[in-house]
């Protein structure tokens, strides 16, 4: 029974890990004869001075301005370096962005608090750049997914569309789907503490596996979780104490808005 449970959850671990954090175009699909310019280490100004941190790829030697694409992680923006080439070997600008306080951007992480106001920063800056023709699109599945709808709300007007997948729902989904908070949280949260990427620790399934027996069999509470593993975390209390749902502050900061479309901003979505 035991070595079942350690199969299915290193099959959970690593779809995990490959759908959220590695979602790439495989390297074949590079056309090597197409050579892409870098911008490394580029930051991007937030409305209250935090500056989130962006690779850019562009399509080498282009004289226009051409669409932005990116995508905006907490898996450290290197992961996706197969798709950005992808994109800027087929002739569009591709930015990673890494969010609030992960990889080498400003700020404190904080999963589902910032993203709106940061991602719609983002888009209008972008836009605003002489090699941007003033259309910029997002891309990404999972968290990244949940931050396209996120940013969506705030009604940059340069947004031109979104394509998310996957997508986590705060309220909904994640952290306590039907209410029920899953031992999962304290993992994925130990994935996303600090501000480097911690794949192995995440994937490590023998570990979790002996953490949740241990908690299980001498009925540690679950709000214990994350002392147990090590890893105590501000966030997961927090959740506890003020569940994420669509009928609470948290929900509605996440997932609603104060403000209504603009209906001349819908036509020029269109």
């Amino acid at each position: 029974m035991r070595n079942s449970l350690r199969r299915t959850f290193t099959i959970l671990a690593v779809l995990a890990v490959y759908g959220a954090c590695t979602v790439s175009f495989a390297a074949e699909t590079h056309d090597s004869h197409k050579p892409v310019d870098l911008s490394w280490g580029m930051k991007i100004p937030m409305r209250d001075g935090i500056r989130l941190n962006a690779t850019l790829y562009k399509p080498s030697g282009t004289k226009r301005s051409v669409p932005v694409i990116f995508t905006m992680t907490p898996y450290i923006s290197d992961t996706y370096h197969d798709r950005a080439m992808y994109f800027a070997q087929h002739g569009y600008i591709f930015a990673l962005v890494d969010v609030r306080g992960r990889g080498n951007s400003g700020g404190a992480f904080e999963p589902f608090a910032n993203d709106a106001r940061d991602g719609h920063d983002v888009v209008e800056w972008f836009a605003q750049q002489p090699w941007c023709n003033g259309k910029v699109a997002m891309w990404g599945g999972s968290y990244a997914g949940f931050n396209q709808w996120a940013t969506l709300k705030e009604f940059p007007p340069h947004l031109a569309t979104i394509v998310p997948a996957a997508a986590a729902h705060p309220g909904v989904d994640f952290p306590a789907p039907h209410s029920i908070f899953a031992s999962y949280d304290v993992q994925w949260l130990t994935f996303t503490s600090g501000v480097t990427p911690n794949a192995k620790l995440f994937g490590e399934s023998s570990f979790w596996i002996d953490k949740y027996r241990e908690r299980y069999l001498n009925h540690i509470p679950f709000r214990q979780l994350d002392t147990l593993v090590g890893n105590p975390s501000p966030h997961f209390q927090k959740w506890l104490l003020h569940r994420i749902s669509r009928r609470d502050g948290a929900g509605r900061t996440c997932l609603r808005s104060n403000r209504h479309p603009d209906p001349d901003h819908l036509r020029a979505l269109r």
